[in-house]
């Protein structure tokens, strides 16, 4: 063995050696970085894909934006990194360092992010004609496994805000009726924190799970910083109150790449062999290194530095919602006080930061628009009354005085009278309940037909039609449309919404279910 590669395998055998003992022994192991730098150190000459070589020959003209480093580093992991039969184990060490420092079982690394995680997480708890309890707050990915296992969904109503017209999260009570009602479920899943930071009590609702004997799954995918740093102005993380799988997204809260996912195992409570089949169903063949080795460098980033970059995050998100309040009056910023009195919200996200826009007589949607255009910003989520600028590590108070500035200059510009104002009220989530009549899965591949929203009302979903943001599906498959429903997404498409999942995006035409002659 040749000295670099020596030096890459004895730092790779040194992080494994090192498990026995605590985090700060390990933990600052980069396995997938060692062996992505070695392989260039030992000067190989590769005959494999990727087909521009690492940059070697005609530069790929992505390198014009991104880099020599970029495909230089864009290794193939069994022909570079590792072996052809991966026994140097070096992502294999990545996520058992991972699984160290989240306090998990098993982590698997996913780069076709958390929407492949939920994915493989319910087609591992739940098959064919099987019942998987979940709230109805789903992100459309759960929708997609849930076609993809053939599982029959019970919902849960997470609670509604009829003031603030949000879906935060489930109460535990809800959520143990709901199980009571439907003995013969295999699993439950719960989606926390939502997208407008407020976290559900998932030790209760996982304490309602286990004794009833089933595991659960939740899609943290907005709070995998929880899990790393302990930080005291922000929730617990879902593995440590109970958890049985987590999903979260390595991009949304800490510093990987786009597209980057892991799936934490908490409990003996998930088959692992399961798990692993359906990961190898969902994952691809050729998964980038260069995502691969951002988890494994976010990890060694957070538990090194995670209480100081989320300090960071926490200061700046308070700072940004004190000068709200006294430079722009106008609009209302929703208190974390007011979110965390709310039924079921154990904990509240700072960085998730709700601006009324509506108090001024604009549409999230047109405060977005005038934002993005005329003062270059972008936020995280708009709806039909607010704006949530996500305040993260990334940002300090000369943005947060940018943010401010702009959304004065807004207000003085576009804002009027809320007698005046435009924007309109939704109907209660009570309003937009409907029944699930068949699997998702039975409605997405039955025989369809196109019909008018007029004569949708009655008819059986067999697409999930899903506003973004939030990225919630309105109506998913197997769904009964109704009145109230199909007024409800004509409004929020006029308002300026962006529709996926739909095979018509304008929705002119809905794909339903066709009626037996």
């Amino acid at each position: 063995m040749d000295v670099p590669l020596k030096k890459a395998a004895n730092r790779i055998k040194g992080a494994l050696a090192e498990r026995q003992g605590p985090v700060a022994k390990n933990q600052d192991a980069a396995p997938i970085a060692d062996a992505m730098r070695a392989f260039w150190e030992r000067d190989m000459l590769s005959f494999a894909i990727p087909a521009h070589n690492g940059g070697r020959g005609p530069k790929p003209e992505f390198t014009q934006w991104a880099g020599t480093d970029a495909a230089r580093f864009d290794l193939g992991m069994s022909h570079g990194v590792d072996t052809r039969d991966r026994v140097w184990g070096v992502q294999k060490t990545a996520q058992e360092l991972f699984a160290e420092a989240v306090g998990a079982k098993q982590v698997l690394f996913s780069t076709n992010g958390s929407s492949m995680s939920v994915h493989v997480a319910v087609i591992t708890v739940v098959g064919p004609g099987e019942r998987l309890v979940l709230a109805r707050n789903g992100h459309k990915s759960t929708f997609a496994g849930l076609i993809m296992s053939g599982a029959m969904p019970i919902y849960v109503d997470p609670y509604y805000d009829e003031e603030l017209e949000i879906a935060h999260v489930p109460t535990p009570r809800e959520f143990a009726r709901v199980l009571d009602e439907h003995p013969d479920a295999r699993a439950a899943m719960l989606f926390t924190p939502s997208y407008y930071g407020t976290a559900a009590d998932v030790r209760a609702i996982a304490d309602a799970c286990h004794r009833r004997g089933i595991p659960l799954v939740t899609d943290d995918a907005w709070g995998l910083d929880y899990a790393l740093s302990g930080h005291p102005d922000l929730p617990e993380g879902a593995l440590a109150q109970g958890a049985d799988l987590a999903i979260g997204s390595v991009h949304k809260t800490l510093t990987g790449l786009a597209q980057t996912s892991v799936l934490s195992v908490g409990s003996d409570r998930i088959d692992t062999e399961r798990l692993q089949l359906s990961f190898e169903l969902e994952e691809s063949t050729s998964a980038s290194s260069l995502l691969l080795s951002s988890i494994d460098g976010a990890r060694r980033q957070f538990v090194r530095d995670g209480k100081e970059l989320l300090s960071r995050a926490v200061s700046t998100a308070h700072y940004l919602r004190a000068k709200l309040a006294t430079e722009v009056p106008e609009l209302p910023v929703v208190s974390l006080e007011r979110l965390a009195a709310l039924p079921g919200v154990a904990g509240t996200d700072p960085t998730h930061v709700l601006i009324e826009t509506a108090a001024v007589g604009l549409t999230g949607f047109e405060a977005d628009d005038w934002l993005r255009d005329e003062r270059q910003i972008d936020v995280e989520l708009v709806d039909h009354r607010r704006v949530m600028p996500l305040v993260t590590f990334a940002h300090d108070v000369r943005d947060a005085d940018r943010l401010v500035q702009a959304v004065r200059d807004l207000v003085d510009e576009r804002g009027q009278p809320a007698a005046d104002s435009a924007v309109s009220g939704l109907p209660s989530r009570a309003e937009l309940r409907t029944e699930t009549v068949m699997t998702p899965r039975d409605a997405f591949f039955a025989e369809t037909e196109l019909v008018s929203p007029r004569e949708a009302p009655g008819r059986i979903s067999a697409e999930w039609v899903t506003p973004y943001p939030p990225g919630i599906p309105a109506a998913a498959a197997g769904e009964v449309y109704t009145d109230a429903l199909i007024e409800y997404l004509q409004e929020v498409v006029a308002n300026g919404a962006f529709v996926e999942g739909a095979t018509d995006p304008s929705l002119s035409e809905l794909r339903v279910v066709c009626e037996k002659a």
